[in-house]
């Protein structure tokens, strides 16, 4: 009797009392069962809330090959590296009966043909309220075709549900490379920047927004996708403006650039 006691006083404690090695693999085991639940359910509310972007994304992959290919899309010249003067980019542009008439920036790489609203006012909440209907031009920087530094900002990706059709307009800004054009209209006129390069700074390095000495374009939107850590800039130069009269199109050859110098 007393050693049937003992054998189930044994058992039982060999059952309460894993050993530490079978604690640790059930821990292990519990973590990454909440882990996957966890990653499941926040890939699928990432996916309804990023959907547009997403689609945008992986549409490009899809459609990016064709522009290559037939090198224009929006009915335009996508890089200078196409053609083998500006003057044939202004007449190609001066071929299409559809130039628009009101302010609008069109980047034909990335599909991109949205409104430019001027803003008179800095405030987080007054931007995000207008970004809504189109791209915003920065307060007090450069307008199209004048020296200085004109700053353009919109989104990457948005809600979908917050309203605008603009809210994933800068989805595709990451894809635009050296010497991809950007088309800005402007109280009737074409003005052409020709990309140079592009940075990914943090908030605070305002830096950007500095006017420069040539007529230069910066397009701003955050990075990466899906969040406000950082934000890349494209930055572009200015290579053709208006002429005075549509008979002189043909003589547009590129703006040399203005040499730049360090101060004394």
């Amino acid at each position: 009797m007393d050693q049937h006691s003992q054998y189930n006083q044994t058992h039982v404690i060999k059952i309460d009392s894993p050993e530490p090695k079978n604690k640790f693999k059930v821990f292990l085991i519990e973590s990454l069962k909440f882990l996957g639940i966890f990653l499941f359910f926040f890939l699928i509310s990432a996916t309804v809330i990023m959907w547009p972007t997403i689609y945008a994304k992986v549409n490009y992959y899809f459609i990016a090959p064709s522009i290559e290919e037939s090198g224009q899309n929006l009915g335009l010249p996508i890089a200078s590296s196409d053609y083998s003067s500006i003057a044939q980019i202004i007449e190609k542009q001066k071929a299409e009966s559809n130039i628009p008439r009101e302010t609008r920036v069109v980047i034909p790489k990335i599909n991109v043909d949205a409104p430019i609203i001027f803003m008179e006012s800095r405030k987080n909440e007054d931007i995000l309220e207008a970004i809504k209907n189109g791209v915003i031009h920065y307060v007090n920087t450069a307008m199209p075709g004048r020296i200085g530094n004109m700053f353009l900002t919109g989104h990457s990706s948005y809600y979908w549900w917050n309203g605008g059709k603009y809210n994933q307009v800068f989805a595709l800004l990451s894809h635009l490379k050296l010497n991809d054009l950007i088309y800005i209209y402007y109280e009737g006129g074409t003005y052409v920047y020709r990309v140079k390069d592009s940075i990914v700074v943090r908030p605070n390095q305002t830096q950007v927004l500095n006017p420069t000495p040539t007529p230069t374009l910066s397009i701003m939107t955050c990075t990466p996708l899906g969040t406000n850590l950082k934000r890349l800039v494209v930055r572009a130069d200015l290579i053709s403006t208006p002429p005075i009269d549509y008979d002189q199109l043909s003589t547009f050859v590129d703006i040399p650039q203005i040499p730049v110098f360090l101060p004394l």
